[in-house]
């Protein structure tokens, strides 16, 4: 198993752009997963300046650094709607923004979170977002909330990634992880991932996927100061060394 990205989500406006850029320079693999809502990221917002701020660094920066955005709420609906042909101004900016080199997006991930809130959802809309960015990875969350909007959208025949989260993002873990789903969608990992464990929900993991499989794994809950939402660097960079640890054990069988 090949761990292409190790995700680390919801850092915040109370994190230095510097102190996240470092976090990312520490593999190639690493990602942050900035998530994404009209609530506070609209122009202007105390979010916003921050996210923007950190984009000029990165796309300043000649070496490849990944960025996820993870899109919520009022913004999730727009983009899985027949809305989404007038996108909101601040996603539009973000989906065309360039990496250093111009050789491709500087946020190239791109995560819908369809739930509750996502009423007006509308598979073909979707495809049709996804066929107009081919640069971009989009990902929709699996689990059973979703999973028949899930397959609504495979029926189109446009790719797309899938992340395995039984408690759709609060951050438990499940009673088993999942096998892929889709031969033609590559599946990551979330729920109750944390620093201390990573190993062992690694190894439970690979045990369920092919050899030469490659996943991600993504952690948010675990990665904050006990009982807030403050992200905490330093245990996200003991999850990073874990689960970069657990990857050279596994390469050295």
């Amino acid at each position: 198993m090949n761990l292409r990205y190790i995700t680390c989500s919801d850092p915040r406006e109370n994190i230095k752009p510097t102190d996240l850029i470092g976090l990312l320079k520490i593999a190639p693999s690493v990602e942050i997963g900035i998530q994404a809502q009209s609530s506070n990221m609209k122009k202007g917002d105390s979010r916003n300046v921050w996210f923007n701020n950190l984009m000029n660094f990165i796309t300043n920066i000649d070496m490849p650094l990944n960025v996820a955005l993870h899109v919520n709420y009022q913004w999730c609906n727009i983009l899985c709607s027949k809305q989404n042909k007038n996108l909101p101004i601040e996603i539009a900016g973000w989906l065309d923004m360039r990496n250093y080199k111009n050789t491709g997006p500087a946020i190239r991930r791109w995560q819908l979170n369809i739930g509750n809130s996502t009423t007006d959802f509308d598979a073909d809309s979707v495809a049709r977002l996804i066929s107009q960015y081919p640069e971009h990875e989009f990902i929709l969350p699996y689990n059973a909330r979703v999973c028949e909007r899930v397959s609504s959208v495979h029926e189109t025949g446009v790719p797309f990634s899938l992340l395995y989260d039984a408690s759709g993002g609060y951050g438990v873990h499940p009673e088993r992880w999942q096998l892929p789903v889709y031969d033609t969608h590559p599946m990551g990992y979330a729920g109750g991932i944390s620093p201390r464990y990573v190993w062992f929900d690694l190894n439970e993991i690979s045990q369920l996927l092919p050899h030469d499989y490659s996943t991600w794994i993504d952690a948010e809950y675990n990665l904050m100061y006990p009982k807030t939402r403050i992200f905490d660097i330093s245990r996200a960079r003991q999850y990073i060394q874990n689960a970069l640890d657990w990857e050279r054990h596994q390469n050295m069988r």
